[in-house]
């Protein structure tokens, strides 16, 4: 039976896997034990037909407790997708007999043995079936074992493994053998394990197949005669030097000889997970793989930039790597040798360890040196600039030891272009990145477009302070970090998350200031309502240095119309010139998200202005807002959400925000003239804010009332100064907070706003 909640695509495979240790116990859900991380849920939605002991996969989120249920300190969650339908996977774990060592016991890596079915093959002929299976080998050497696991919903995987068999004796006593062959030069040494207090008195390395004594010291090199097949073995003895006890044991390790090619079957792993993204690479065997990691998998040795099919016009990058010296203990130097043919001006040698890359017009051979051994991933990319480019990619096996599928590189780091940070999205962070790296020149990225999937590129020499390569910041692909890197992030846009800014005492505050505190709606008017703010960094008694970029977002209410004109003042980060500014209008989640960045290397210090900003709402729909408003009163804050700031490194930086950001009230203009807002700008209150007292100057105007109205509407205090200009209230008891003065003259009436701290 096939269970399926929250999910109509049949066999639907959840995210997790799980057993069903109890069913519904008293109505208060089933409970699951999470077979990948060991974690007990207790499910209470979407449980319906579970059976205890049955295995399912499941995917869940955060769930509420029923009411009367006792809480038992596990995780509560609701099941959105419940599946018989098992991960198709296959995996095996083998350990030798202690007393025969051909006898061979193997674990398959299964979640239900009643669902998944396993069939062995043991490359010696044999089969067999079962989750657990046991199997002794006819006689020494290595064999390829292969597990199949199958089940009724169609799932086949296959997963095989080279396994070595020989008469050493499992116990190793506190030993290691280390053999490697590094061209055709053999390394052999014996090291103890953890703590051992052993030490050797006897030691044997021996050619199994021939029987040939090779040398009897714990460290050793010998030249091989040749390619082929070898099982090395060491026959050593050891003695505790605490207990007196004497053990004798042989361990063996296969070594094969061959002459480079373009597929090492060694390499070869048909079971790894490949990511599902299309961008091709041509391998040496003349065959399109879909990205590197199939290539790698498959076992190339070596690989071109874009599918079979692509002209890389007259350039074509090629290499050949040749071992110089080497040892195990003292490194590995190896000569590069440069093929390429054509018309190009420029080469990129990247040697796959995190190394300075190498860049040049041209060249014949250089050295390099690796300290240690490994597989490394190498690439060359040749072009000429405005013209033709060609990139290969080849892996560098240092010796035998580390020539294992199990040690492959990871595939490079694809461009997703708009993305400058590696975040898989396109919006202004991104363009922070692009400040950083302005003007740099790289290698053109190989069949370069704009569409929004991973494209392959060579890495740059240059990298931000998170990691990022700069490759990444040349978003459209032509060599150039420059200005139009900007237009794959607007083509790509995804807004920032808003998350809230953490408020820092004593950094730098950023701020949207209102250019009046009350806006009045004339009612015969139907002109829309027009509301300007300015953008402003720190202030004069708190100045911010070392700034290089910001960006972050405003979030508005619903009655503001998409698309805001934004206008940059260089009043703080200098001429547009010096810098790259991003305006992105996000109206289905009311966001207008910034971004700001010099690029000229080279940071601000101080204060001031950075943007001004136009708002907009249509009269009817401000007017209905107004009407449906406590009191006929709208207030409009706009907040600054998700702030990142950076220096001219890409350090972050510290900016907050005020604990009180401002705020414009929006009313309706009385249409007896009673209310005169320009009367506004002949009173002036001082000091604003208050504490104890308030002194108003009305110039020629005539104060005959004012009344104090807090941000519910309510009218909380009243006074009838007496013929005074100016006029002081005394607000030593009046409660914290915002309060609207209304002030009415022989002129007219009109509003203020106080701040009582």
């Amino acid at each position: 039976m096939l269970l399926l909640l929250g999910v109509n695509e049949l066999g639907a495979q959840c995210e997790r896997v799980g057993w069903i240790a109890s069913s519904s116990p008293g109505g208060c859900g089933a409970k699951i034990i999470d077979l990948d991380k060991g974690d007990v849920l207790r499910a209470v939605a979407g449980t319906n037909g579970l059976v205890a002991g049955q295995t399912i996969s499941f995917s869940a989120t955060p769930a509420s407790l029923p009411g009367g249920c006792t809480y038992e300190g596990i995780e509560v969650v609701g099941l959105s997708c419940v599946s018989d339908t098992l991960p198709c996977q296959a995996k095996f774990t083998s350990a030798t007999s202690n007393i025969n060592a051909f006898n061979l016991n193997f674990e398959a890596d299964i979640y239900d043995a009643s669902k998944q079915i396993c069939t062995w093959k043991f490359g010696d002929g044999a089969t067999a079936q079962g989750k657990n299976v046991q199997h002794t080998f006819p006689g020494e050497g290595s064999y390829q074992v292969c597990l199949t696991v199958s089940d009724a919903f169609g799932c086949e995987a296959n997963y095989c493994e080279n396994v070595l068999v020989s008469e050493q004796n499992p116990n190793w006593c506190d030993h290691e053998v280390y053999v490697t062959a590094i061209g055709n030069k053999l390394y052999g040494k014996i090291y103890p394990l953890g703590n051992s207090n052993a030490d050797i008195t006897s030691i044997k390395w021996y050619d199994s197949k021939t029987n040939k004594i090779l040398a009897e010291t714990p460290s050793f090199s010998y030249t091989l005669p040749g390619n082929g097949n070898y099982l090395i073995c060491a026959q050593y003895t050891v003695i505790d030097n605490v207990s007196g006890a004497v053990c004798t044991t042989t361990r063996c390790q296969q070594i094969t000889l061959a002459e480079p090619g373009c597929v090492n079957n060694c390499m070869i792993n048909p079971t790894v997970f490949c990511p599902s993204i299309y961008a091709p690479v041509c391998g040496c065997d003349g065959v399109a793989y879909g990205n590197e990691c199939e290539a790698m998998s498959s076992g190339l040795s070596s690989w071109w930039a874009g599918d079979c099919s692509v002209n890389t016009g007259n350039c074509n990058a090629d290499l050949k790597i040749e071992l110089v010296d080497a040892s195990p203990d003292d490194g590995f130097t190896f000569r590069f040798i440069n093929l390429s043919a054509g018309d190009y001006s420029s080469c990129l040698l990247d040697f796959g360890d995190s190394s300075p890359i190498w860049e040049t017009s041209s060249w014949d051979t250089l050295t390099h040196f690796y300290p240690s051994g490994g597989i490394y991933r190498t690439n060359l990319t040749t072009w000429k600039t405005n013209g033709c480019i060609s990139s290969a990619t080849k892996l560098l096996i240092t010796d035998t030891y580390n020539m294992s599928s199990e040690n492959l590189p990871d595939g490079t780091d694809y461009v997703m272009p708009g993305d400058a940070n590696g975040d898989k999205k396109a919006n202004v962070y991104d363009l922070l990145n692009l400040g950083l790296g302005y003007g740099t020149i790289g290698a053109p990225r190989p069949n370069a477009s704009s569409a929004w999937m991973p494209q392959f590129a060579p890495n740059w020499q240059e990298s931000v302070t998170t990691g990022v390569n700069y490759k990444h910041l040349d978003c459209d692909g032509d060599g150039k970090i420059l200005d139009f890197d900007a237009d794959p992030i607007e083509q790509h846009y995804v807004p920032i998350d808003t998350n809230d800014i953490s408020w820092m005492p004593g950094a730098p505050k950023i701020k949207l200031k209102f250019a009046v505190d009350t806006i009045y709606v004339n009612p015969s008017d139907a002109t829309p309502l027009e509301i300007s703010a300015d953008v402003l960094v720190a202030t004069p008694g708190t100045p911010v240095f070392d700034l290089y970029g910001l960006a972050f977002a405003l979030k508005y209410p619903e009655f503001i119309n998409h698309d805001p004109n934004v206008y940059y003042d260089d009043d703080l980060l200098g001429s547009p010139n010096h810098c790259l500014f991003m305006s992105k209008d996000n109206y289905d989640s009311r966001q207008l998200d910034l971004g700001f960045v010099r690029k000229n290397g080279s940071s601000v210090n101080g204060y001031g202005r950075i943007a001004k900003i136009n708002f907009a709402t249509d009269f009817i729909i401000i007017v209905d807002v107004i009407d449906r408003a406590s009191n006929n009163i709208v207030p409009l804050t706009i907040p600054i959400k998700g702030l990142r700031a950076i220096d001219e490194n890409g350090n972050i930086k510290d900016l907050t925000v005020p604990v009180e950001q401002d705020t414009v009230w929006i009313k309706l203009q009385q249409t007896t003239g009673a209310n005169n807002p320009a009367l506004a700008q002949q009173i002036i209150a001082t000091p604003n804010p208050a504490t104890n007292a308030v002194t108003l100057f009305a110039g020629d105007l005539e104060i005959e009332q004012v009344e104090a109205i807090n941000t519910l509407g309510q009218t909380l205090y009243s006074i009838h100064p007496k013929a005074e200009n100016p006029v002081r209230l005394d607000i030593g008891n009046w409660q914290k907070g915002l309060y609207t003065l209304r002030i009415n003259t022989k002129q007219g009436m009109t509003e203020k706003r106080l701040l009582v701290k």
